[in-house]
């Protein structure tokens, strides 16, 4: 048998040039187990890359485009749940006790994890309820509070101990505090032209002064208590779940979206149960019914799905568009709804029908890969190819790749078309596919590689060869985090 050493399932770096990929150096049983802090704050912005074997994966990756730096935590935040459960009678396979085992383990490390980060109290006591403000304010609070101690035992001990030149410190303190009772602020005998104690009145600071505001504290703590509840509502602003899929009942003209939210600032969705909207027919309130804002399904064609709020009711529902913005959605249909968020994308190929496919967080697959390429000719020219991806937007492709070359020196570069042009070769900016090893043969290669917003990457040899892409999916970010 094996057993496993404790683990807090955390990985930390700190890189000081930017930097895409973090690797969780912990199993991971499914996409939505790693969490991700940057300089203490928690990221949603990134992608997960990971392999499967026997559902543990041990190479799982966060990777962020563009590159971070900073100190950055990965760490385990699986959702303590049953994803298995044994038949009484039937056969127990050791890979599946063990892993059931494993996802337990995981789920127990990371709560002794929280657990030891967690305000304790002495066994027999109940513990604290502290707020936000409290823990904040902690330190600075038991800084001041030691200052202050530390000072007043000094006047104790030496009343005649000078605060200013020639000023004894119970001589002194008394004296102020008879001017204030008196006189108003410090000793002052007037402030803003008023005698007598000061209580603060609207004009007594202008807004160049709090910076903020209409002119008054109050004002100015009004506009930054909004702006905190602006940036808070940004920084929460993603996806949670709401995974796409081909209706197993019409999976050619129906998608299922499964349960989970979507936010933007401050609306927020949820949907409750799975929900099935038709891309063949107009959009209709409700489950079953039609999905689409405008027009009549096209062939080859790029459908965004995009999460609807109900004003009246708060429920969710989702709209498909070719759109791909929020602005340019046809609203004809969705009186009472607001659009809160793009929430995925569909494909249909020549016979308008929707091409069967699974995700993965915002990783698409195609159930069956996609020959984009076969035996076109490739040469030291810089070439564009269309892919089968989203059209008006950038997606990460998911290629594979065969080359066949009489040269057997020869290689092949498939390429972000942002960069250019580029050159492929040893001698120039590599290659991702090659080098050949017998005249007339074939190499082989893969790679993920940025589309351009007309599904396009570029293509380039060191000599003029053949060149077969296969797609296996793409990834489109929405900012889904589970």
């Amino acid at each position: 048998m094996s057993t496993t050493t404790p683990d807090d399932r955390i990985s930390t770096y700190n890189p000081v040039v930017a930097t895409t990929q973090f690797a969780a150096g912990f199993p991971v049983f499914d996409n939505a187990d790693i969490g991700v802090t940057v300089d203490g704050v928690e990221r949603i912005d990134f992608t997960i890359s990971a392999t499967y074997a026997a559902g543990i994966s041990t190479d799982a990756k966060a990777v962020f485009s563009p590159g971070i730096v900073g100190d950055v935590v990965v760490f385990g935040k699986r959702a303590p749940r049953r994803s298995s459960r044994f038949l009484n009678g039937h056969t127990l396979p050791i890979p599946d006790q063990n892993l059931a085992l494993d996802t337990v383990e995981a789920e127990v490390q990371e709560a002794a994890r929280e657990n030891r980060r967690a305000h304790k109290a002495p066994y027999g006591e109940d513990g604290g309820v502290f707020t936000a403000a409290d823990v904040g304010n902690a330190q600075a609070n038991a800084a001041s509070a030691a200052a202050s101690a530390a000072l007043a035992a000094k006047w104790a001990e030496n009343g005649d101990l000078d605060v200013t030149p020639g000023k004894r410190a119970s001589e002194y303190w008394a004296r102020k505090a008879q001017e204030w009772a008196i006189g108003g602020v410090a000793g002052v005998g007037s402030f803003n032209s008023r005698t007598g104690p000061v209580t603060a009145q609207t004009g007594d600071y202008s807004s160049d002064q709090v910076s903020r505001g209409g002119g008054s504290v109050e004002d100015a703590l009004d506009a930054i208590e909004a702006d905190i509840t602006a940036t808070k509502g940004l920084l929460l602003s993603g996806i949670e779940d709401l995974l796409l899929s081909n209706n197993s009942g019409n999976p050619n003209t129906h998608i299922d979206i499964e349960t989970g939210k979507a936010r933007v600032g401050s609306v927020v969705v949820a949907n409750l149960a799975t929900l099935t909207k038709r891309i063949n027919a107009a959009w209709v309130a409700g489950s079953g019914n039609g999905g689409l804002d405008t027009g009549a399904v096209a062939a080859n064609g790029t459908y965004f799905l995009y999460a609807l709020r109900k004003v009246s009711d708060g429920s969710f529902d989702a709209v498909f568009s070719i759109s791909a913005t929020i602005a340019g959605v046809n609203t004809a249909l969705l009186a009472g709804y607001t659009i809160v968020k793009c929430i995925g994308v569909v494909l249909t190929n020549a016979s308008s029908i929707i091409r069967p496919f699974f995700m993965n967080g915002d990783e698409y697959s195609f159930v069956t890969p996609i020959r984009d390429a076969a035996n076109i000719t490739t040469s030291l020219t810089s070439t564009l190819l269309a892919l089968t991806v989203p059209n008006g937007v950038k997606v990460k492709a998911k290629l594979r790749f065969m080359f066949s070359s009489s040269a057997t020196t020869n290689s092949c570069l498939v390429h972000d078309p942002a960069k250019g042009a580029l050159v492929a070769g040893g001698n120039d900016h590599g290659g991702n596919v090659g080098t050949m090893q017998v005249a007339g043969g074939f190499a082989v290669g893969s790679d993920f590689v940025w589309t351009n917003t007309a599904r396009q990457v570029r293509h380039a040899a060191g000599a003029t060869a053949g060149l077969w892409v296969f797609n296996d999916g793409f990834t489109f970010p929405c900012g889904r985090i589970a």
